[in-house]
């Protein structure tokens, strides 16, 4: 019998410490909901779950993105519209107008409403706002013209644009006193520029803009002006894109790209419809071809804004799902099973207990030795 060591008295307080400690973590677990609370539960399946706790929060953005950006186009598509309804309607008063049972002055009060729906046109395009950005004038999507890398190798004839970035070449032509077109192998833009002086043009669709030292219709015709060639700039695009992924790139995996078309009346490259009247029975004849192209591009851009919007909801649904199975990956290695865990809480808890009388029963068992002294 020994008293300087009570070794059973060890042993039962080494228990009972261990027991505290993973009754301590159990009562964690159960507080919190988490299986992990510290590194040192799993290192590894916490850097797991922070991984995708992480790309989780990043596909809960991009939900939200695809939401915002179908409220967007929504926006547009309503407008676009009202659009073709003006469209409908101008198409009805020229077809009346051009026809000889209408008298002059009846067309003058037809022409006067025909006027008023020009202007309504481009008021709708004004006033179709997303948080600041204009949606249908043209801007939105499209090359932003008036950035990129001068270049001043430009011939003339034909606007030879070369270049290490650049190697397309442009033809540019004079359509009338103020308006220029621009043009290349896939593609044109007519533009409209001032009567007289020294100006800067952009192109804007077609990444180009240049700047004239004097009237640039004169320089087109031969007649005056001139070209300042060191401000020709190929431009830098700046498409709209929505992110719908949370990846890292730039790339289609990630990123919706959407261009709205200009549908403004009074513009030569949106419904082109400036000039157009139907006050003599020439000038409404003359003004359904016009509006049969305006309701061309209208249609065009419904299409491009119905088939957005499809994908957008479609990218909309993914995302939602991705998010889904993300957060239940995470669960698996991060949430608490609490019946399996409050199973083991109650076994430690008798641990505890069993453990603590048996300190005590380790504790007494050594004043036996006072018998032998008795």
């Amino acid at each position: 019998m020994f008293i300087q060591n009570n070794i059973n008295s060890m042993n039962a307080l080494n228990n009972l410490n261990v027991n505290e400690t993973a009754l301590t973590s159990s009562i964690q677990k159960l507080s919190s909901g988490f299986r992990l609370n510290r590194a040192g539960d799993d290192a590894a399946g916490l850097s797991i779950a922070n991984s995708l706790r992480n790309n989780g929060i990043g596909l809960m953005q991009a939900q939200q993105n695809a939401s915002q950006a179908g409220s967007l186009l929504q926006i547009a598509d309503g407008a676009t519209q009202t659009i073709s309804s003006i469209l409908d309607r101008m198409k009805q008063l020229a077809t009346e107008s051009a026809s000889s049972n209408v008298t002059d002055t009846d067309r003058a009060k037809i022409n006067a409403e025909f006027t008023q729906l020009y202007a309504e046109i481009d008021r709708t395009v004004g006033s179709t706002v997303y948080q600041g950005s204009q949606l249908l004038n043209g801007s939105f999507g499209v090359t932003d013209a008036g950035t990129g890398t001068a270049k001043t190798n430009v011939a003339f004839s034909g606007l030879s644009v070369a270049g290490a970035d650049v190697n397309t070449t442009y033809t540019i032509a004079k359509v009338d006193g103020t308006h220029l077109k621009l043009s290349n192998a896939t593609s044109s833009q007519t533009i409209t520029t001032a009567a007289t002086g020294a100006q800067t043009l952009n192109f804007d669709k077609m990444g180009i803009s240049f700047s004239f030292t004097g009237d640039p219709t004169a320089a087109i015709s031969g007649t005056g002006g001139g070209l300042d060639t060191a401000t020709i700039i190929t431009a830098a695009t700046t498409s709209a894109a929505f992110r719908v992924g949370s990846g890292a790139t730039a790339d289609s995996n990630n990123l919706i790209s959407v261009s709205l078309g200009d549908l403004r009346a009074s513009s030569s490259t949106g419904l082109n419809l400036s000039g157009v009247s139907v006050d003599t029975n020439a000038n409404a004849t003359a003004a359904l071809a016009s509006i049969a192209a305006a309701v061309s591009t209208v249609n065009t851009v419904i299409g491009s804004l119905g088939a957005a919007e499809n994908r957008i909801n479609y990218a909309s649904t993914n995302v939602a799902s991705l998010y889904q199975n993300v957060s239940a990956a995470e669960s698996v290695i991060r949430d608490t099973n609490m019946a399996q865990e409050y199973t083991n809480f109650s076994k430690l808890q008798i641990l505890q207990q069993a453990g603590t009388a048996m300190l005590a029963q380790a504790n007494s068992s050594q004043q036996s030795v006072l018998k032998l002294f008795q």
